[in-house]
């Protein structure tokens, strides 16, 4: 894909503007990527087990729901001057207080148990053996039940209208009709 050159001025202030949008925008696709492991994972019918452990699968999926919808909310490495590293904090304002704990929880998981391997949160028990190991990893991380799933999918309708209101809100300050 070809994008033209940028010839447009922008003031400072419209800079910041457009860094936010690039932002939100980038949310949205990371947004949509979670809502599609959500609702891949409900599809499918894929269940967690009280005593078996996930599927590769639906831990697969889950792991991907995850990342994807913490990438917005967690600082990123990015070039600050493309996009503002995180989304704004204000965006969660239209979460329930329950849905905003369910955000939290998410942003944790991500944190010590997806993107890291946390030993805090993971229990583990090694045995070693003269020619290699075998080992028990309790994690804490497990899939989602239908209740949480569906929650999930109304926080990410709820914060995609929020994007869509800001993105209106900042199309009324920005140059239209020209690549930025």
């Amino acid at each position: 894909m070809h994008i033209p050159e940028k010839n447009v001025s922008l003031s400072p202030e419209q800079h910041a503007m457009l860094r936010q949008y690039r932002r939100m925008w980038l949310t949205e696709i990371d947004l949509e990527e979670a809502k599609g492991a959500i609702e891949e994972i409900l599809k499918r019918d894929l269940r967690r087990s009280s005593i078996h452990p996930p599927t590769p699968l639906l831990q697969s999926l889950t792991t991907a729901l995850i990342v994807a919808y913490a990438r917005p909310f967690v600082l990123s490495r990015g070039d600050p001057h493309f996009a503002d590293r995180t989304v704004p904090g204000s965006l969660l304002k239209v979460l329930t207080p329950l849905e905003q704990k369910l955000h939290e929880h998410l942003i944790s998981i991500r944190n010590k148990e997806v993107a890291h391997s946390d030993a805090d949160v993971t229990e583990v028990s090694l045995e070693l053996l003269n020619g290699g190991h075998g080992g028990i990893c309790m994690v804490t991380r497990a899939p989602f039940n239908r209740t949480q799933l569906r929650l999930l999918l109304r926080m990410i309708g709820k914060l995609q209208n929020e994007l869509e209101r800001r993105f209106e809100l900042l199309r009324g300050q920005l140059p239209l009709n020209v690549w930025l």
